[in-house]
């Protein structure tokens, strides 16, 4: 399976794990896309589009008030 078939959520569960959405959205976009490359393998294409899945998703759960990390994908 590819990053492009994986949903915001999923792609946030599987990079970001247990890391507090309100943190996430502080990492910049090239920061997060760079560290996606170099730790978990991916093409800078991948990574800039699961970078910017990841974010919006994180702010999405910030702006509805959720802390923590959201519950693994089913």
């Amino acid at each position: 399976m590819t990053v492009y078939q994986l949903t915001p959520k999923e792609l946030y569960v599987t990079y970001m794990q247990e890391k507090d959405p309100a943190e996430v959205i502080q990492e910049s976009r090239i920061d997060l896309a760079t560290r996606l490359r170099v730790d978990e393998g991916l093409t800078q294409e991948e990574a800039y589009h699961a970078a910017d899945q990841i974010l919006a998703y994180a702010r999405d759960l910030v702006e509805a008030g959720e802390s923590g990390s959201p519950a693994p994908a089913s």
